[in-house]
C-alpha cells in the first residue's frame, strides 16, 4: 500500500488516500464524492483528478494529515 495525495483539477480540496495505486486512490474518490455529492446533475469522472505519491521517508519531520 502507497499513500497518494488526490487532488482535483477544477479547485477545491485535496484528499489522503491509502491505495494499492495511483488509479485506486483516484477511483476511491471519485466514488466518494459522486455518493456525497449535493448536485445530481454533476458526476466526477477519474479524469477530474490527480494524484501524487507521499513518500514518508522522504518528510522531514513527524506531520498531521488531515
Amino acid at each position: 500500500m502507497k499513500i497518494y495525495e488526490v487532488i482535483p483539477n477544477f479547485g477545491g480540496p485535496s484528499h489522503v488516500v491509502i491505495a494499492n495505486n495511483e488509479r485506486q486512490a483516484i477511483g476511491m474518490i471519485v466514488d466518494y464524492v459522486n455518493l456525497h455529492s449535493n448536485n445530481s446533475f454533476c458526476h466526477y469522472m477519474m479524469s477530474d483528478f490527480y494524484a501524487n505519491e507521499i513518500h514518508v521517508d522522504s518528510l522531514p519531520e513527524p506531520m498531521i494529515i488531515s
